[in-house]
């Protein structure tokens, strides 16, 4: 994230094209090829508590608006994901320079394949604090219209952490079966930024994939079980 009191070129379009653009996303999704299942896998609830209560820190750490969107409503034509069904989204965060880093801050979302808003799924930033920088994280911004701020909690330190979709949208109601579309955000003040975009299949039967590596986000693993 930009400090407050850096040149205006810190805040240049340069980033922003890094950023992945709806165009873009949905032409990867058009793209993208069949999913991998995998066996049954248990995870959390769509709480920050749970969220964070097994994630493990990486060993040598140290301890610790708004645009417009267009929000998906559950529709009854389709099939709903079954009650029990969600996605549990893993990924590893770590700092990419020596010495002590700024916590990032993460968001993690979840749209339609036709590039709607459905719901927050976790948003790492410091409540009440540092809001104006919400602004940096783009994409999220873009989407959601930074009001889905439900899932919000604290910056968090490296490590490898889980958080998990329940198939519904912003305002509580099961989602229809079909082809989604998973992000990650990460915005970090004086250092990098990227954001990784993931087609998504929920249907009658588990699903999975990896996409690449970017930047401070590693690892990551979207499994979806009905």
């Amino acid at each position: 994230m930009a400090d407050e009191n850096s040149p205006a070129e810190m805040h240049s379009d340069s980033l922003y094209r890094r950023a992945i653009s709806r165009r873009s996303v949905l032409a990867g999704a058009a793209a993208f090829g069949a999913v991998l299942a995998v066996p049954a896998l248990a995870c959390g609830g769509k709480s920050d508590k749970d969220v964070f209560s097994s994630t493990t820190q990486v060993p040598g750490t140290t301890a610790p608006s708004g645009g417009s969107s267009t929000s998906a409503k559950a529709s009854g034509s389709g099939v709903p994901i079954p009650a029990s069904g969600q996605v549990a989204i893993d990924f590893t965060y770590a700092a990419t320079e020596g010495g002590r880093a700024k916590n990032p801050y993460i968001a993690v979302w979840v749209e339609t394949a036709a590039g709607e808003f459905v719901d927050t799924i976790s948003l790492w930033y410091s409540s009440g604090e540092n809001e104006r920088y919400l602004s940096d994280m783009r994409s999220w911004m873009s989407s959601s219209g930074g009001t889905d701020k439900s899932m919000s909690s604290a910056t968090r330190n490296a490590g490898s952490y889980s958080v998990a979709w329940d198939g519904k949208d912003a305002s509580g109601q099961k989602m229809p079966q079909g082809d989604y579309l998973f992000f990650i955000e990460c915005a970090r003040e004086k250092g990098p930024y990227e954001v990784i975009s993931q087609p998504l299949t929920i249907a009658a039967v588990p699903s999975s994939a990896s996409p690449a590596d970017k930047g401070e986000i590693s690892k990551v693993l979207m499994t979806y079980i009905p």
